[in-house]
């Protein structure tokens, strides 16, 4: 193979294969559709919390990352008409973007010093325009799915940005609005609210959400707008790091939960196979399965949930029948792809505590 590597998106999983590739010696030339740093679309500025362990994360992919994530100094979750305080365990804040103090922004740094270039502003929809054996690892965009003939699910929904002097904190919402759920994050003085769904979510549900979200955590959010992206949710066997002669990485390659779509910590992973994968094809194989053995377990689980009555409250279950729902908690910590320290969904649970 060359000894030149194109990446095919400037996101999570493609500069961590970039930084790992150029630290082996290789040319590499990122190519990313957005105008700078921070992708298309208008998802970031953005902040989202997820189960990490930073310091092993970074000795794995052998980028440090661990400035970048921020451990949740208070986690809420509303449930119905019901409020929860939840013990953060593990939970990480993290920013995503240009903005300095971004995870983006530090890889971003970190491949430049290693010698990657970059080539911004050029929006590639046709892959005969790079060399099979490039990378693609170009995360919600919904072009190269249907390039490469990837079983999706389209996600929508309203995302709100504004300032916030909090300190790191996460609120999350489950509700009969939205077949998935909102959340609000805060780090870095910086604040995002992400109302989402698999299905329609309506200015109707919207609506019911802000009202929600002024009663149970007390913010006003007026200013939303309107995303679609899509998820690689669409088949239980989805999950592939090779594909029509290309390499795939981060959200593209199937490296994500399937069930709450935590997508951070594959991403980051998987950007590091992909980098073996380049001269190590069976290695590379052999770890990415690894990195998402549990996703087809996690996938049917998803699929019955979806079509349990949405009154069936499983929150109040998993809190009050810790030992009955053992098996569903693991898998819930266990579907996030490499994911390593423990049972996080029962961590956060074993302290939960109703406040209102």
């Amino acid at each position: 193979m060359a000894d030149k590597v194109h990446i095919l998106g400037a996101g999570l999983s493609g500069m961590v294969a970039a930084i790992n590739l150029a630290r082996r010696g290789r040319e590499v030339l990122v190519v990313d559709g957005g105008k700078g740093l921070g992708g298309i679309g208008g998802l970031h500025p953005s902040v989202h919390s997820t189960p990490v362990d930073p310091a092993w994360m970074s000795a794995q992919v052998g980028v440090d990352v661990t400035s970048a994530f921020h451990p949740l100094k208070d986690f809420l979750a509303g449930v119905g008409d019901r409020l929860y305080r939840l013990d953060p365990g593990p939970v990480h804040a993290v920013e995503r973007g240009s903005r300095k103090g971004s995870i983006d922004y530090l890889l971003y740094e970190q491949a430049r010093e290693a010698g990657v270039q970059f080539q911004f502003g050029t929006y590639l929809k046709d892959l005969r325009e790079i060399p099979k054996g490039s990378i693609i690892a170009t995360g919600l965009q919904p072009e190269m799915y249907d390039y490469l003939d990837i079983p999706c699910q389209i996600t929508r929904g309203y995302a709100s940005v504004g300032k916030s002097d909090r300190q790191p904190w996460c609120g999350s919402i489950f509700s009969t609005y939205t077949d998935d759920y909102f959340y609000t994050n805060c780090a870095n003085k910086l604040s995002y609210s992400l109302l989402f769904g698999r299905k329609k979510v309506s200015l109707h549900a919207l609506e019911a959400c802000k009202k929600d979200v002024k009663e149970k955590f007390e913010m006003e959010l007026d200013k939303w707008e309107f995303f679609t992206g899509r998820v690689p949710t669409g088949s239980a066997r989805n999950p592939r790091l090779f594909h029509d002669g290309y390499i795939l990485a981060g959200t593209l390659s199937g490296a994500m939960d399937p069930g709450a779509l935590f997508g951070i910590h594959g991403a980051i992973l998987s950007g590091k196979v992909a980098a073996d994968a380049v001269e190590d094809f069976d290695g590379a194989v052999k770890e990415f399965k690894r990195l998402t053995r549990f996703y087809r377990l996690a996938y049917y689980m998803r699929t019955i949930f979806s079509r349990m009555p949405r009154g069936l409250d499983m929150f109040e279950f998993n809190r009050k029948h810790r030992v009955l729902s053992y098996p569903m908690m693991a898998l819930a910590s266990l579907s996030i792809p490499g994911y390593r320290k423990g049972l996080w969904s029962r961590e956060i649970m074993k302290g939960a505590e109703r406040i209102r």
